[in-house]
Parts: C-alpha cells; structure tokens; sequence
C-alpha cells in the first residue's frame, strides 16, 4: 500500500536527522534522541508486520506526519539557536530542548503503543490513535487540529482497486528507437548503463509489425488521402508503429517537413498549432502575438504550403477539433499527410479520414517478446507452460503489459521467477503487480514523480536532486555519495520500464523522462491518498485549498481567461491566506509549473505567499522550485526558511538574489542557471551543505577560510580578483565544473587545481577577454583524470595536445575557436572512448583534414560547423566505422565528403546546413539510399573576431 511505503520513509528520514549534529551535541540529550530513534525504529518495524492495518491508513499516516511535524520543527528551532547564540546555545536552551526532547519521546511511546494495540484487533475494528501536543505546539496545533486528508482520496483509491482494468484500456506505449527529430515529445533508445527494451528496425517482425509499417509507409508516399489514423485498444503499440514510420528512411526522404505532437485530453487546437511553431522555431518571431490563434494558424499555414509535410498528432481523437484541423491543415494535394492515432475510429463528416486498425500480437510473437525484454532469453526453459499461460492472460497481447511484466522478472534471479508467476495468480492487473514489487523507497520516488504534470517532459538533473532535497534517498554506507544511490534509483525504475526516457544527450545518456500517461493516472490517487501532495491551478484561489494539512503544494499553468476571470477576486481578497484555515507551517515543498511570460501577478502571488510562510515563524519548507517562473519576487528574509534543501531558478530572468541566501544553512541545491544574475554574496561559501551550484557566469568571491561539499559548480565567472590558491583550490570534490575566466597570463594555478580533480566527469573552460572575445587557453595534461568523459574547451590553443595527455575515459569532445593550424584528426582518432566529437565554429584553420585508418573506432557523432578554411576532407577505408551522425553547417569552402563516409552502412543521418547548393547536390547523389538527409538553408551571424 502506498501509505505503508511513505509511512518508512518518513520515519527512515526522520532517524537520519536525529543522527544530526545539531542535536548530539550534549550527552543528557543525545540520550533522548537515542530513545526517540529507538521509538520511531519499533515504530517502523510494527509497520512492516502490521498489514492489516488498512481501514485506519489516513489516521495512522497522519499520526506519523505530526511526528515528523513535531521532530522537524524542534530540529529548525535548534539550529536557528546555534545561529544566533553558537556554542552557547547549550547551556541557554538545555532545559527548554531536554523537555522538548522527553515530551516527543513519550508522544512516540504513546503511539507505538496504540500501534500494537491496533495490530492486535480486527482488521475492521476502529481504533483511535491520539496525538499528544507539546507544551510548544499546543497553541500551533490547535488552530490546524480539525485538518484532515484531502477530500474524496480515499473513495478515489477504492474505486481505483476496482477499476484497474479500465487503466489498461486508456495505456499508450511506445519502445521505439531513437529520434532526434521529434521535438514536442518522443521516446529515445535507453542509455548505455541500463538494459534496453527499444529495438531496432529490422527486429519489427519479431512482433509482428513489420506488416504494419510497410502498409502505412506505402500507402503515406503514395496514396492520395490527407488524413491517416491509427486505430487499437490501449497498449497496444500505435504510438510505436507512430514513431516507427516517422523514423522510417523512405518517409523521411518522401517529406520535405515531418513534425510530431502529443496531444493530451485537454489540448486545444491552438496548443496544437504553438507546439508546432515551437518545432519550426518560429515562435521566436516577435511578429507573431501567441495570444492571436488565428494569426499562428496563417503563419503555420504559410509555412506549410509550399512543402510536402507529415504532421503525427499523438492521441488527437476528439471530434470538436477536426474542424479546426482542416482548416490549420488544408490539402493542398502534394501529398501532405496528417497522421493521428487513437483507441477509437473516428466517424466525423468534417474530414476524410483513412484508418489503420492494429490488432493484438499473436501467443508466439508475445512470448518472443518477452524473453527479448527480459533480456535473459538462456533463462527461457525456466518458464513452464503453466507460467506460459499466465503470461499470455495477463498480457493480452498488448505490448505495454509485456513489457512491463518483462521489467519485473529482469529485475529476478531466473530461479526465483516461479514464485512471481505464482503471485500472478492473484493479481491479473500487471500495473498493481508491478507497482507492489516496489521496495518503499522506490514507491515513494515514484509517486513523488507523478507531481509532474502529466506527459512533462522531467529533466533528469532536476528530479534526482528533487528526490534528496525530500529525503527519500536512503544512505546505506557513509562511503557511498548519495547521488549515486539517487541514479540507482532512477535507473531501476527505468529497466522495470515505469519511467522511460524521452530525451538523450549525444551520448546516449538521459536528458530527460517521464511517467507513462496510464502509469500516472494509477499512481496519483495513490499519492493523493498519502497526501503526498496537492495540485491547484492557480495562487489566486485558496479556497481550493481549503483546510488541508498540505505538505506539498504543485501550482499548474491555468488557462489565461481563468487568471482574467479570478483578478478581481485577487484584489478583494488580499488577506486571504492569512484568514484561510491553510496552515503553510506544515509545507514542505512549493513547486509552480505556471510558466506564462509577463504574468507580473503570478511573481506577486509568489513573493506574498513566500513571506507569509516565512512570518508563520517555523518554515519547514525543504524544496522551493521555481524553475521557469516569470521573475518571480523572493523576500528579502528567504534566509529564514532555514530548512530550505533546494532553491530551482532556473530560468527565471531573475536579476538578484536577497543577501540572506547565505543563511539557508541545509541548502543542497542552488540553480540559477540561465538568469541574469551575475552577482552572489559571498556568504554562499558559509553553506556547509551546498552540493550542486549552477550559475550563469557569476561571479563568486571564495574566502579564504571558506570550505565546501561542492560536487557541481557550474558557470562560475572568474578573473584575477578571485583566488584560486587557499580559495577555489579547497574544492576537492567536484564532479562538473563549468568555467568562463578572463585570465591574460595566470592561468597556471587554475590548470593545477583542475588537475588534482579526480572525480571529475565534466569540465567546461571558457577562456575570454574583456570584450567576450575567445582568448588563450592553456591546456595542462588531464591524463590522470580517469572520471573525465565529457571536455568542453573554448579557446585558443597554442597546439592540440598530446593523444596521452587527454583524459583516458574521454567520451565527448567540443573544441571552439581553438584557431588550431595542424590538423588534429590523427591525434584525435586515437582517443579510444570517443563517440561524440564536435569540432565548432574555428578550431581549426588548416585547409585540410586526413582521418587515418583504424582511426575513430567508437565516433557516433560528428559535428564540424564554421570551418571556413577547410576546403579538402579525407577519410580513409577502416576510419569512423561506427558514425551515426554527420552534421556539416557553413562550411564554405569544402568541396565534399568522401564517398568512403557517405557509402558506410552504419551512417544514418546527415545533416546539412548553410552549405553552397553544388555540394548539398553532389552529396546527395553519392549518399548510400539507407542514410537519410536534412539540408537546412539558415543564416548565422559572423563570430566574434578573436583577439
């Protein structure tokens, strides 16, 4: 049950906190806390044991919620006496925190002791657990003590339990392969760490839609009709088959445009139409008001008339749309397509509509299916023709419920799978199934991710530290950073195939994921259950919120006539939060997804909201993640919320920060990447905590007596005025560092420093002059940084360094205005990890480039922009024989591509851009028939001139 699985983790941080310094700091009260930790221990071992503990769930879960209330706020308060008295915080406070102390170890006792008094009754016998306020929280509480669980959860879960079949019905799911071209949304093949349940074209058959794919890309290149549908039951693989024929060589070389949508429920046509101007990067013409639907449609339009395009819409199955969709879409008979999938055939008289229905994978296909997902096919005798027919009953044919199953039993040893085909005896839903095979942790993880908004594309970045800031990631071993055990988590979650990858990097590792949309739907009444969270649409309205005991508040993006609607109810009710009975005392995290630009009220409401939390007195809020947010106001005494863990700016054009950040004394992550703040006290160095710092080429002034835990530092802006010995030089830690410096002669201290990082994985340096002209770089040998896969250098290079003097695990390498004269690609073939290589706008200067033989074993991608010297490219029988990709932008002067590239069977795309039209039609003429190509025809201003 997800309550049980919360209820753990709540106490398993819980004891973690209490091991914290600020509380073992006297012996009379680190014995206390030693009978508290015992406590809440028995008390999370009587929960394992009691399972029927069902009927009385709420009232128990909020039982532990106002134990971690009382524990947390005594924590708070400790620590704020240490910031203001220091040492002698001991003496002044004993006797206050030594009560504090036995009081909530007798609460504990107390409830333990009505837990096994519940364990011993009825399943179905009430049982009422009382709470014992302390002497400090009987006043608090008892203006929140009528608080009670979200309305509606409960009967939402039961029918949930009841209802699981009609989850199965609704359930898209793709296992397509890897496409960058998809830009609104799109599954990737998965990353290199973890198994893959992706396949690759020619594996269709195996299940059984190879039939499907060459009946659609037939009928798309040749057939007259405009609409296209794609017609089954949920699960069973339209958004696949989708993805598959957009990918597909022949449709890619049939259309001059291909664009995909995913269009959820309450999409509008204009959503439809933004997100399509988003794809052609039109949306950043200022001309365009995207408030004017009508003028998108005609820019859209305008765009696609004189183009052979292929536009999929990803679930667009609602009739009131189609007129609309004719009109943004008119058939101009050059054959356009526009392809939609859905669980249902559409029958409209506004359009013509050809569908494709899909039926179910036949009982062989399914059971090769399985044992391919399950990635231990030598394992295959171990499943008995009983077990055979439970797999093809639960699994229906469909492939979502295949591959879902076939993420449970890789995570088993083969020996152990006959107890797990047992237990599908009782359970024919494969989403509970699945979900129950969770440890708590997992669950927990999980249902946190549902706070997304549905079919949100989650950076990866962004939900793992999300997940520390809450303490849901359990620390095993003092050895172990708990940051990989955070990427432990995410990757199992992502091999049971619950959370799938939507987006790569270059290479092959998660941007970005998500919760598969039914998967959602089954686990956020599950989180609502657990008061997990709460979702409201607007700050406006605090009524919605009513007299919850809300621990996380989730804002969502309302429509923009609903704001205009609710802004007189705005001015009328400024004091509202203050008279609602919403207590923000108990708020953990605030999270807002309200992204709209120029919505000065939102960053009002914000601001206000913030400063009533903090004039509450006690703020327990741990993550405040404003990334995106328009300017949002931050109050001057942010530094009040002093149990803050994660502070996300991203993106938020803000241009300053209060001084009292460098109060936020448990703060773990600070991101004010892409902002326009280029200032941050100094104080940010008194944060003991602080493990990942993103900036945009801030300034930081270390201290000289300063330290920190740092683990990402990012977009530090440095010059003579910061010290790099006894300040910088104390980070020994670091595992990404982004660095743009303006160093003319010392720039030694800074390589030494950078040199002594061995658990470096990322390194960026940006060296500049005072008119952010590229400058010299000086490159020390990295050869001992043994973590450093990804080096980003811009610059100018006196030489290319040495093959041995590059890191040995190096995996991705961008040079830029590096100004190299000698042709680098003998060194750089010889870099044996190397996939991704980018070679951008000047780094090299020479006229020619021969890439040997044997050369460039593992290159995947390769990128050469702004060569414009470069006028001969060789490439010898044996070289790059593992390239995917080759994308060639403003090269002017190049007079080809050898043909000994353009003829390899593993190149599948080639990207052209700004190239003169006698090479783009010479290299299509060679190009082998199974690449496909782009030719792009943009403009790029000049670079700066290096100094």
């Amino acid at each position: 049950m997800a309550v049980e699985a919360v209820v753990s983790v709540v106490l398993q941080k819980l004891t973690e906190m209490l091991k914290g310094q600020s509380l073992t700091q006297n012996k009379f009260i680190i014995y206390e806390v030693q009978e508290i930790m015992k406590s809440l221990n028995s008390m999370r071992d009587l929960m394992i044991s009691t399972k029927e503990i069902n009927p009385q769930a709420g009232e128990y879960l909020n039982v532990v919620y106002n134990v971690e209330d009382t524990i947390e706020k005594f924590t708070v308060i400790v620590v704020r006496q240490r910031k203001v008295f220091g040492f002698l915080t001991n003496h002044i406070f004993f006797f206050n925190n030594l009560n504090s102390c036995q009081k909530i170890h007798q609460k504990i006792k107390k409830i333990t002791t009505q837990l096994m008094q519940l364990k011993a009754h009825k399943p179905y016998e009430k049982i009422h657990i009382e709470e014992i306020p302390t002497e400090e929280e009987k006043d608090e509480e008892t203006a929140v003590a009528n608080h009670k669980s979200i309305k509606g959860c409960s009967s939402t879960s039961e029918t949930q339990e009841t209802n699981t079949g009609s989850y199965m019905e609704e359930l898209t799911f793709s296992y397509s392969c890897n496409e960058e071209e998809m830009q609104i949304v799109g599954i990737k093949d998965r990353f290199q760490k973890t198994s893959s349940f992706s396949y690759k074209e020619e594996e269709l058959g195996i299940f059984g839609l190879k039939e499907d794919v060459e009946i659609l890309v037939k009928h798309l290149t040749t057939n007259s009709e405009h609409f296209v549908s794609i017609v089954g039951q949920g699960g069973i693989g339209k958004t696949t088959l989708a993805r598959t024929i957009y990918k597909n060589r022949n449709i890619k070389c049939h259309f001059q445009f291909r664009a995909w949508v995913s269009v959820l429920e309450e999409y509008t046509t204009k959503e439809i139409v933004l997100s399509l101007l988003k794809a052609m990067d039109n949306i950043t013409d200022k001309a365009t008001n995207v408030d004017d639907e009508k003028a998108m449609k005609l820019k859209l339009s305008d765009y696609l008339k004189n183009k052979r395009y292929l536009i999929i819409l990803d679930g667009a199955s609602a009739c009131n749309i189609w007129k609309d969709i004719k009109e943004t879409f008119p058939d101009v008979k050059n054959g356009s397509k526009v392809v939609f999938t859905s669980t249902q055939t559409m029958k409209t008289t506004q359009v013509d509509i050809v569908s494709h229905k899909m039926m179910p994978l036949s009982e062989d296909d399914t059971l090769k299916m399985f044992k391919k997902k399950v990635g231990k096919e030598e394992s295959g005798h171990l499943i008995s023709e009983t077990s055979k027919k439970a797999i093809l009953q639960s699994c229906n044919g469909l492939p979502l419920n295949i591959v879902l199953l076939a993420g449970l039993f890789s995570m088993k040893d083969p020996n152990s799978w006959s107890r797990v085909f047992s237990c599908m005896k009782n359970s024919i839903n494969i989403l509970s199934l699945c979900y129950n095979d969770l440890t708590d942790h997992l669950k927990v993880c999980l249902l946190y991710s549902v706070l997304f908004p549905k079919e949100f594309d989650i950076p990866v970045r962004r939900l793992l530290r999300l997940w520390l800031a809450e303490g849901f990631v359990k620390q095993n071993s003092t050895n172990v950073i708990p940051e990989d055990i955070a990427q432990t988590y995410f990757e199992e979650l992502v091999n049971r195939n619950m959370i799938q990858i939507s987006k790569l990097r270059s290479d092959n590792s998660p941007r970005r994921c998500r919760v598969l949309g039914v998967l959602h739907d089954y686990l956020l009444p599950k989180a609502q259950e657990t008061n997990l969270f709460y979702t409201y649409r607007n700050l406006i309205s605090y009524e919605e919120v009513g007299s919850l005991n809300v621990r996380r508040m989730v804002e969502y993006e309302s429509p923009k006539s609903e704001t205009r609607n609710q802004f007189g109810i705005e001015m009328s009710k400024k004091t509202q939060l203050k008279n609602s009975s919403f207590n923000p005392s108990h708020l953990r995290s605030y999270m807002s997804f309200n992204h709209q630009k120029t919505d000065y009220r939102q960053a009002k409401r914000i601001g206000s909201f913030l400063g009533n939390i903090i004039n509450d007195g006690i703020g327990l809020l741990r993550v405040l993640d404003l990334e995106g947010v328009y300017k949002p106001i931050l109050p001057e005494n942010l530094g009040n919320l002093c149990n803050l863990r994660y502070l996300g700016l991203r993106s938020t054009y803000l241009d300053s920060l209060p001084p009292s950040v460098g109060d936020l004394t448990h703060l773990e992550t600070l991101d004010v990447k892409h902002t326009c703040i280029d200032e941050l006290p100094g104080s940010i160095w008194r944060l003991k905590n602080l493990q990942h710092l993103n900036l945009n080429e801030t300034c930081l002034d270390m201290q000289p007596h300063s330290s920190s835990r740092l683990l990402t530092l990012w977009g530090l802006f440095l010059d003579k005025k910061i010290a790099i010995k006894n300040g910088l030089d104390k980070l020994h830690d670091l595992r990404e560092l982004g660095i743009t410096f303006r160093l003319k002669s010392n720039q030694d201290d800074l390589m030494d420093w950078i040199a002594k990082l061995t658990a470096l994985q990322s390194l960026r340096l940006r060296s500049k002059d005072n008119l952010g002209r590229a400058s010299k770089l000086v490159f020390r040998s990295m050869s001992n940084l043994g973590q450093l896969s990804h080096l980003n250098l811009l610059g100018n290079l006196e030489k290319l360094p040495d093959q041995n003097q590059f890191p040995p695990t190096l995996k991705v390498l961008t040079l830029s205005i590096s100004l190299l004269k000698h042709d680098p690609m003998q060194t750089l073939g010889q870099l044996s990890c190397l996939t991704v290589l980018r070679l951008l706008g000047e780094s090299y200067v020479g006229k020619e480039m021969v890439c040997r033989k044997g050369g460039f074993s593992k290159l995947r991608l390769l990128r050469m922009w702004k060569l414009k010297e470069l006028e001969n490219w060789f490439v010898e029988e044996g070289s790059m024989e593992s390239l995917k990709h080759l994308d060639i932008r403003c090269c002017d002067r190049l007079s080809n591509i050898p043909t000994t590239l353009l003829q390899q069977r593993k190149l599948e795309k080639l990207v052209l851009t700004g190239m003169p039209h006698r090479f783009t039609t010479e290299v299509e003429r060679l190009k082998s028939d199974h690449t496909s190509i782009t030719v792009n025809h943009w403009k790029f201003p000049p670079l700066p001139v290096s100094s």
